[in-house]
């Protein structure tokens, strides 16, 4: 049996004050019916926070753990936040 290597903990990024006029990202990574959840939760903030701005995206590269260079760098550019939708 192997020893596994020693965590190195990373904060979480700072909480935003408000999401009126943000941009959200809703990333799909592919797993089944991620696309039913992460549509509900557009629809529920086009009714409940309309101020706020909602991208669907599906992430490439074949599976949850497939980076996706393309897409990270448009949200870097573009997103205020995240939502990322994986399975289990």
């Amino acid at each position: 049996m192997g020893k596994p290597p020693a965590l190195q903990i990373k904060p979480l990024a700072p909480r935003l004050n408000t999401l009126d006029g943000k941009t959200v990202y809703l990333v799909n990574d592919g797993y089944l019916s991620t696309d039913i959840l992460l549509g509900e939760m557009q629809a529920w903030f086009k009714a409940n926070m309309p101020k706020v701005n909602t991208v669907y995206k599906v992430k490439g590269g074949g599976g949850f753990t497939a980076e996706d260079p393309k897409l990270w760098a448009e949200i870097k550019e573009k997103a205020d936040a995240v939502i990322m939708g994986m399975g289990h």
